[in-house]
């Protein structure tokens, strides 16, 4: 009898190690299954988030550079606007310079006589000369048979005009509007421009 009470709690030992080694079984498969889904729940949410910081970090990247561009781009047509200013101030004031020699040489009589011949009225209207000029344009008009007044004028550098109110006719052969109608001719045609290139 104590054989078979033996038997019997060694039996009852092994079912409830069966049943326990199954429990365990399932609650360590269960267990690794809850585990496996909450690493891949936070992986996904931490890949999500990394992407998210990325993209915001590439589009910072992507700001600065176009901003340092766009301002690098403006700084450079900023000195090449100052280069071409000076460049264009300088050369204004050396074909000044030039200008005014050339109104105390005898090529400018031949300059201001030639311009009188282009004049079609002979009896009407009046000159405007610079003070400097007043007794050269005298001489000139003389020498051409032109008896019209002479006026006192400003021009910076020489030359005339030549008025006729009641034809309303005028003439203008100054040195100033020549070098003006020369550098804009210039600052149209030279091609001197800062533009914007196309590829930008």
């Amino acid at each position: 009898m104590e054989d078979n009470q033996e038997k019997l709690l060694e039996e009852i030992a092994k079912d409830v190690r069966s049943n326990a080694e199954l429990v365990e079984d399932m609650v360590n498969k269960e267990n690794d299954a809850l585990r496996n889904d909450q690493v891949s729940f936070y992986k996904d949410g931490i890949l999500k988030e990394t992407s998210a910081y990325l993209e915001g970090e590439l589009k910072d990247v992507r700001m600065y550079a176009a901003t340092k561009s766009s301002h690098d781009k403006l700084e450079t047509k900023k000195k090449l606007l100052e280069l071409r200013g000076n460049f264009v101030k300088e050369l204004k004031n050396d074909v000044t310079e030039e200008l005014k020699k050339f109104a105390k040489s005898d090529a400018y009589k031949d300059y201001l006589l030639t311009n009188l011949k282009k004049i079609e009225n002979k009896d009407n209207g009046y000159f405007v000369v610079r003070e400097n000029d007043m007794q050269l344009m005298q001489e000139l008009c003389q020498k051409v048979g032109m008896k019209q007044e002479i006026r006192k004028g400003y021009f910076a550098i020489g030359g005339f005009k030549f008025v006729d109110e009641a034809s309303r006719y005028e003439y203008s052969c100054t040195l100033d509007e020549k070098r003006e109608e020369q550098f804009a001719w210039f600052r149209n045609n030279s091609g001197f421009k800062v533009v914007e290139s196309e590829d930008e």
